[in-house]
């Protein structure tokens, strides 16, 4: 499976800068600053037709690949999609799409391709591993006192373990974290069941059940994908994830290895602060940051609100922006899990891989906003915000 690569294909400067220096050269002139020595030629590159003069500005020419769900009304991938059939805007500005390949963890037998001209592959693209992160935000840790929330918290727990037992593929590989004011790694990624449903169990039945359950499990076998090494170990996990804005930054990093699209499904009340004006919002200091790494790290987040009160309560804002953000989906009023996380593991189980070429200057860092739709407006298109670029 591939994933975001950024290479430099060729440098050069703006085509204004070419003209100008070509019209120096012609007058046998050269630009120089007072006290340096005049610059030199400029260099004619054999990959762009372009003079490159020393003293411009070069531009970084980067092959960026963004995994892009297509689904029908019922949630259904769609297959037989090409490059034709995807519109790529960076600030508002239409991209190339260069290729899009369609990669899932099952073989779609007998299904007819969605847009004319266009053929699935004889072989799907193969099959690709599905990752799933439970995360499971332990509410006692937040010291309020909201009726029925643990009992919720206790249900989506065993609801879990219920879609687990009947829903897990052979592709699926499971991991299960819980935050309590730090990170706690109950599970690395797993297709072992029945350590899954424990992992589960003790990260959502109680917190002496939480307390005796090892935060860290057996390595997981050679080759088999972990968690584990990308993450810090004794005070120190403690010490870097005092806010769960960390915690999400901290396993988005450690997922960051992993090549394919990791789906994290966050259980939460909610987070965020008060402003000046008396509203919650997430915290500018953590949020962003988190946001990034959760893009770069192709995560997306998959948000299951624990409250009762719908999408109305002040910490809603929050939970709705990580899943829009990273191209996930916030599940508000949720009563029974079941249902939605079935929801989750079928629209993500199969994705194309679309890949298009940025422009940035060299030597700049930063995050950048995509938007991608389709043009067959019957399709529902799921795709994260943007990447970081520079180094």
């Amino acid at each position: 499976m591939p994933r975001e690569t950024k290479r430099t294909v060729r440098t050069y400067t703006p085509l204004y800068w070419s003209f100008f220096v070509a019209a120096l050269l012609a007058f046998g002139h050269s630009p120089a600053v007072r006290g340096q020595a005049p610059a030199a030629e400029p260099i004619l590159q054999k990959e762009a037709p372009l003079l490159v003069a020393p003293f411009g500005a070069e531009i970084l020419v980067s092959e960026v690949l963004l995994d892009v769900m297509v689904t029908d009304k019922k949630g259904n991938p769609i297959l037989g999609l090409g490059p034709a059939d995807f519109e790529v805007s960076e600030d508002d500005k239409k991209v190339q799409v260069t290729s899009a390949t369609f990669y899932s963890n099952r073989r779609y037998a007998g299904s007819e391709p969605a847009s004319s001209g266009a053929s699935a592959p004889a072989d799907n693209a193969g099959l690709a591993p599905h990752y799933f992160v439970f995360f499971f935000d332990d509410q006692r840790s937040h010291n309020v006192d909201v009726p029925g929330l643990l009992q919720r918290q206790i249900r989506a727990g065993k609801d879990a373990v219920e879609w687990l037992r009947a829903g897990l593929a052979p592709t699926d590989w499971v991991a299960v974290v819980g935050y309590d004011n730090r990170l706690k790694v109950f599970l690395d990624f797993s297709r072992d069941l029945e350590a899954i449903e424990r992992a589960i169990l003790a990260a959502t039945t109680g917190r002496g059940a939480r307390e005796a359950f090892p935060s860290r499990q057996v390595p997981p076998p050679p080759g088999a994908p972990a968690l584990g090494p990308g993450l810090p170990t004794g005070e120190a996990l403690g010490e870097q994830t005092g806010t769960i804005y960390e915690a999400l930054t901290l396993v988005a990093e450690a997922s960051a290895p992993l090549v394919g699209r990791k789906n994290l499904l966050l259980f939460t009340m909610g987070f965020g602060r008060m402003n000046r004006f008396y509203q919650y919002e997430p915290d500018p200091r953590y949020f962003e940051p988190m946001s990034e790494s959760l893009n770069d790290a192709n995560v997306a987040v998959y948000t299951f609100d624990l409250t009762d009160t719908g999408a109305n309560h002040p910490f809603a804002n929050a939970m709705s922006h990580i899943s829009d953000d990273t191209g996930g989906r916030y599940y508000p009023n949720v009563l029974h899990f079941k249902t939605p996380i079935a929801d989750v593991a079928r629209e993500t189980s199969g994705y194309y891989l679309v890949s298009y070429r940025a422009e940035h200057l060299t030597g700049l860092r930063g995050f950048q906003k995509v938007e991608v739709t389709l043009a067959n407006p019957e399709f529902k298109v799921t795709a994260r915000k943007g990447y970081r670029f520079g180094e």
